[in-house]
């Protein structure tokens, strides 16, 4: 494992990231499948700390609900969403004279 330069990020291998997340290779494998992870350079399948987190969420999902792949990708999505949503309220409930709103849509 190493530290990359940016954000003083980690830098790990895919069975690194197996290991760290304490799940058979074949359900990470499962994950990026469904577009949960992606190779962060793709040639060298390489891994950040944040997809680890990502990684990790998705373990706690399979866990307590017993969910497939694609079902912790549709609630990953979800709660992503949910908030920016809070996000939005928070910016157009803040006080001031002028209000910013600013909104990430992601295409469907």
């Amino acid at each position: 494992m190493q530290h990359s330069n940016e954000l003083n990020d980690i830098i790990m291998t895919l069975d690194e990231l197996i290991s760290a997340c304490g799940q058979e290779r074949g359900w990470v494998m499962a994950l990026i499948d469904e577009n949960v992870i992606e190779y962060d350079v793709p040639e060298t399948r390489q891994f950040t700390g944040y997809q680890l987190t990502v990684v990790r969420r998705a373990s706690r999902l399979s866990r307590d609900f017993e969910a497939s792949a694609a079902a912790i990708a549709l609630i990953l999505e979800l709660l992503d969403e949910v908030e920016q949503l809070r996000q939005f309220k928070r910016q157009y409930e803040a006080p001031s004279t002028q209000r910013i709103v600013e909104v990430d849509i992601d295409p469907l």
